[in-house]
């Protein structure tokens, strides 16, 4: 039995690896071992190993203000990875695939968008995704429907894991690509070391839940090994409702673990992108009734102490 999983140096991949790092099943790639976006590759990848699961991980993505500049390109080269994905999986029959979508693929709340909160994987396609990701979006919403129809013409099995915000030991901390998380981390890290004010981009009113990336790659192991009922799946994950906090509040916990003491400036020239993506543990206890959480707190601590252990050799 063989498992390759694509985006093996990233964020859940690198916290996946740390799970099996003595299971010899399990193949991780990375970008340096395979450009996804090329078929010929992909192809050769796919002859190479003959897996029987895959782990879609792999996908090009930044933060807000990443995303917003480069929709195009993001729609573009995402269809291209996730296309090829499908179709060497239905080429070389490939028994289960594990893809990870995103709940920023969710439509925004708006009077033309049926859509209720919490969000549940049932309403992806009930509108519009949010303008500031739409490329990323839909690129993702094609994985969804595209393994969808695949599991009517093969005898694969679908699980579509819809994680709300990721932060983790290993993420990516460029001030321009980086999701809100290690942006914030390594912004406070910069203001406290040069002594200068904190300037955070929006007013930080938007409402965010955000998930530990130890806890996902549990979650993600558990869909591995576990053979479910219907062909095709897709479930949220996310810690429960209560979790949710605004951005502001974020960055009181995160400067109160740095002891920062400086002076703090949201700027409200730029977009807060979607105001909510409320959601909770309902699907995943569906599941795995017993599972439990890393709370945001000790999640952020310990992600704070390995980037500052760390910082000459993080991503950023």
């Amino acid at each position: 039995m063989t498992i390759l999983v694509t985006g093996g140096s990233g964020l859940v991949g690198r916290a996946l690896q740390k799970l099996v790092e003595n299971d010899s099943t399990f193949v991780f790639l990375s970008s340096s071992d395979c450009d996804l976006r090329c078929e010929e590759k992909v192809e050769e990848i796919f002859e190479k190993y003959k897996p029987d699961t895959v782990v879609h991980l792999a996908s090009i993505v930044a933060g807000l203000y990443g995303n917003m500049d480069n929709n195009y390109k993001f729609l573009i080269d995402n269809i291209k990875i996730n296309t090829n994905i499908l179709e060497n999986c239905n080429k070389f029959k490939v028994k289960k695939l594990v893809n990870i979508l995103s709940t920023c693929i969710f439509p925004e709340q708006n009077e033309y968008n049926n859509l209720t909160y919490p969000l549940t994987s049932n309403q992806i396609l009930n509108g519009k995704p949010h303008s500031s990701n739409a490329g990323y979006a839909h690129a993702k919403r094609l994985l969804y429907v595209g393994s969808k129809l695949l599991t009517n013409t093969s005898n694969i099995q679908v699980i579509n894991l819809i994680p709300t915000n990721l932060y983790g030991t290993n993420d990516n901390y460029n001030l321009h690509k980086s999701h809100v998380i290690p942006g914030l981390i390594h912004k406070i890290y910069l203001a406290q070391k040069t002594n200068t004010h904190l300037i955070i981009k929006g007013s930080g009113k938007a409402k965010r839940q955000f998930l530990y990336v130890n806890d996902f790659a549990n979650i993600i192991l558990y869909f591995i090994n576990t053979t479910l009922q219907n062909p095709f799946n897709a479930l949220v994950v996310s810690p429960e409702k209560q979790s949710e906090i605004t951005i502001k509040e974020l960055v009181y916990k995160l400067i109160k673990i740095f002891q920062f003491n400086g002076k703090i400036i949201f700027d409200t020239d730029y977009s807060d992108g979607q105001d909510l993506k409320t959601t909770d543990n309902t699907e995943l206890l569906h599941y795995i009734p017993s599972f439990k959480f890393t709370s945001l707190d000790i999640g952020l601590s310990e992600t704070i102490d390995y980037f500052i252990k760390h910082y000459d050799n993080v991503r950023k």
